[in-house]
């Protein structure tokens, strides 16, 4: 069984196995501590794999970080990182055959030789000199970890990464070393050597361990690691509990009795993680045993964009795409910490409940969606009896509570019924989406989309003219049978051959023409046959 990249396999590589020399042991379930790990630079990464139950301690509660590492150990511990549980059985599903290589006889961990053998994991050389209890070597470990990761070796490794040493490591492992090191596995020292010849300590197998999981070379189960930002801790529960939101939703876990906290590899108190964003670890009850902190929330300066949701995407990197006022489309990066308030509905969704048209503010960090706010957005339908610069006037027809006139107006999205870009016209019948911030106040409302539902075509009337005179409303036009017309400040006037004409030389007895907008004022006006003195 091959370990492959982003493959995922469950890990569980606790072994009880007394008696045998291994390093791991049964661990007091749901409490790591170990005490000989103060200011030790590889204590968070032994912490992350002892709550997964990858490693643990010795009864007496210490770690022993620069302890080796035995051949042994390192075999069974690696292979079990890559999927094989053969301690009372082959589980691999493969019937190995009978082969000519000799296969050592150990005192613990046979099925493991056996099948490494199987599967070409070991060096003819490493085979051949195979001692169990002897430490193993940083060279012998890198090309356990080429062969079982398949990395490409020889002139196709990844990144080749030359140390100062390197010629003193076995020829047969050196292609393994430059791929471990290209890969980001294993790593060499400040002085530019990797010390092929050297033990692996047990902190150094943990720090192993940790960049196969952080680099997805392994996968735990998605349950045991989450990550998120921490809106609130709740001090008064036993045992403490943490709500961990994210831009999925938020979930309440809690905390184990020995929880440690991570702040850049040195350790610090849970308490102080409110408003980080971390990375949690989950021991076996599923009650979190390590905190790594990983950035704090900034308190920056927003910038406020509103608009309607066009869609959401969440995933390694998430963004909202938004339809701002302007009828622009905004594709918007979400920040890891970005925070919905959906008027106090469940916050269990996250963004995932956010639906297509719905109204929001959005607040910018940075450029990155730092905070959502779902609108109590009202509606309303009516026609535009009067438009001026600031302000827009309904018909008057509208039902119950609702307003009537609407302050800037143009502010708002102005779309047609298909959504394009459009202009309100007097006449128009129009669908308006707005804001009421205070429901008792007076033109207070804050119009967010102006939709035009329809435009009527203009109407032709004809008649003879009664009179013309004033009124607050504009130049008045009455023709007989006491039909009133107001003309529009702009309504063009001229008479049948064209000739443009002044409203006041239309008297009492002409015959006119009218072309009235979907309100009824007077847009157009011919005087089709002049009353001679």
């Amino acid at each position: 069984m091959y370990l492959q990249r982003n493959l995922h396999i469950p890990i569980l590589l606790l072994l009880i196995l007394l008696g045998t020399g291994l390093f791991f042991i049964t661990p007091p379930a749901g409490a790591v501590s170990f005490g000989d790990l103060q200011e030790h630079w590889a204590s968070e990464a032994i912490y992350h794999a002892a709550v997964l139950d990858l490693i643990s301690g010795y009864p007496e509660g210490n770690f022993k970080p620069e302890q080796s590492l035995s051949q042994m150990e390192s075999l069974v511990l690696f292979m079990r990182a890559a999927g094989y549980d053969l301690d009372k059985t082959n589980k691999t599903g493969k019937k190995t055959p009978v082969t000519q290589v000799k296969i050592p006889q150990v005192s613990w961990g046979q099925n493991y030789l056996n099948q490494a053998v199987q599967d070409n994991l070991l060096s003819q050389q490493w085979l051949a000199n195979f001692n169990s209890n002897q430490p193993v070597s940083r060279a012998q470990t890198a090309d356990l970890l080429c062969r079982l990761l398949q990395l490409p070796s020889g002139e196709t490794a990844v990144a080749p990464t030359p140390f100062n040493d390197l010629n003193q490591a076995d020829p047969e492992l050196r292609p393994a070393i430059i791929a471990v090191a290209g890969a980001g596995i294993i790593t060499g020292y400040q002085n530019g050597n990797f010390y092929p010849g050297s033990s692996l300590k047990r902190s150094e197998a943990a720090s192993i361990l940790e960049r196969l999981i952080q680099d997805r070379w392994l996968k735990i189960t998605a349950s045991r690691e989450v990550e998120g930002w921490i809106e609130k801790i709740d001090f008064k529960r036993s045992p403490p509990e943490i709500e961990l939101q994210s831009l999925q939703g938020s979930k309440k876990y809690k905390l184990s009795p020995e929880v440690k906290c991570f702040n850049n590899g040195k350790e610090c108190h849970y308490q102080s993680t409110l408003s980080w964003r971390v990375k949690l670890y989950l021991d076996s009850k599923k009650q979190v045993g390590c905190i790594s902190l990983l950035e704090k929330k900034s308190s920056s300066q927003e910038k406020k964009i509103t608009g309607t949701v066009r869609a959401v995407a969440l995933g390694n990197d998430s963004f909202l795409t938004l339809v701002d006022l302007d009828g622009r489309e905004r594709i918007l990066p979400l920040s890891w910490g970005a925070e919905l308030d959906n008027g106090g509905k469940s916050k269990a969704k996250g963004f995932q409940a956010l639906k297509a048209n719905t109204f929001i503010d959005v607040y910018l960090v940075n450029e990155e969606v730092s905070r959502v706010t779902v609108l109590d957005a009202k509606s309303l339908s009516g026609s535009v009896r009067r438009v001026t610069g600031r302000r827009l006037d309904l018909d008057g027809k509208v039902s119950g509570s609702k307003p009537s006139s609407f302050n800037y107006w143009d502010r708002a999205r102005i779309i047609d019924k298909d959504g394009r870009n459009d202009s309100v016209r007097r006449g128009d019948k129009v669908k308006i989406t707005y804001l009421d911030p205070e429901p008792d106040g007076i033109d207070d409302e804050i119009p967010l989309e102006i939709t035009i539902t329809k435009r009527p075509e203009w109407k032709k009337v004809s008649g003879e003219v009664e009179k013309t005179g004033g009124s607050r409303e504009g130049k008045q036009l009455v023709l007989k049978k006491n039909k009133s017309y107001i003309l529009d400040d702009s309504a063009d006037i001229y008479r049948e051959d064209g000739g443009s004409i002044d409203f006041n030389t239309i008297k009492p007895g002409d015959k006119v023409e009218a072309m009235l907008d979907g309100a009824g004022i007077v847009m157009k006006l011919i005087l089709i046959n002049p009353k001679t003195p």
